[in-house]
């Protein structure tokens, strides 16, 4: 017989509280999986904040902020990496609603078998959402106070009700994802390549916007579309090689 931690003890105790209303209501389950699912309200916000910050002009008429939106945006690219190898390389952890022994209740219209290839830790959401919360506090106090407590209001706890995550998981992520932001962001701004786009986004403005949008969708999807693209890619590669 396995003892378990005081730590892990309280990852499930913890994991066992914020799941104690699912499987109770159908409305109130698929509430909660729609505000988790839907990119408007979780990436979509949070790009919505980065292009306001963009177009801010100080009273000179001065876009004071967009050399450091570009370094918000090309740090979190680098955390999205990050978050892949960690995933790949550290020992595959099931969600807790895989968890037999946990006794989770199911909530309506989630299928835990499509969650036992999922590796839950660290928690991509949390590592993504945080690292982006680090740019907005710089901005303001105020900014990344309100980007942080949506973080944990719109995400986290829908994870942690829906079973997707353990909370450990989630404190892990939020911890990796703000220390590799500061770190990236450093690393980024001390180059002259945010200068450099800048430069760019005012000399070519419609093949600068373009890409940006491509760049902040992606991001406002948690690159989705690039997680699904690349498989494929790595497919097609091996059928014409091999």
């Amino acid at each position: 017989m396995n003892v378990m931690t005081p730590f892990e003890q309280s990852d499930r105790a913890l994991a066992l509280y914020a799941n104690q209303f699912a499987g109770r209501s159908i409305v109130l389950d698929k509430f909660v999986y729609d505000i988790l699912d839907t990119s408007l309200l979780n990436g979509g916000v949070f790009l919505a904040a980065y292009w306001w910050l963009w177009f801010e002009a100080d009273e000179s008429g001065v876009h004071a902020q967009r050399r450091n939106v570009v370094v918000a945006l090309l740090a979190v690219i680098g955390v999205a990496g990050a978050l892949k190898l960690l995933k790949v390389l550290l020992p595959f952890r099931y969600c807790p609603l895989n968890d037999p022994d946990l006794g989770l209740r199911q909530p309506f219209g989630v299928d835990p078998t499509s969650l036992n290839h999922f590796n839950s830790f660290p928690s991509g959401h949390a590592m993504l959402f945080f690292a982006l919360s680090v740019p907005l506090w710089m901005r303001s106090r105020w900014l990344g106070a309100a980007a942080t407590s949506w973080t944990v209001l719109a995400i986290c706890l829908p994870l942690l009700y829906l079973g997707y995550h353990w909370p450990s998981d989630i404190v892990a992520g939020a911890m990796v994802g703000v220390a590799l932001m500061f770190l990236v962001c450093r690393l980024i701004g001390a180059t002259g390549l945010p200068d450099q786009m800048v430069r760019f986004s005012a000399t070519h403005s419609p093949a600068f916007y373009a890409i940006a949008w491509l760049v902040a969708l992606e991001i406002a999807v948690r690159f989705d579309n690039v997680k699904a693209f690349f498989p494929d890619v790595a497919r097609l590669a091996r059928a014409l090689l091999f």
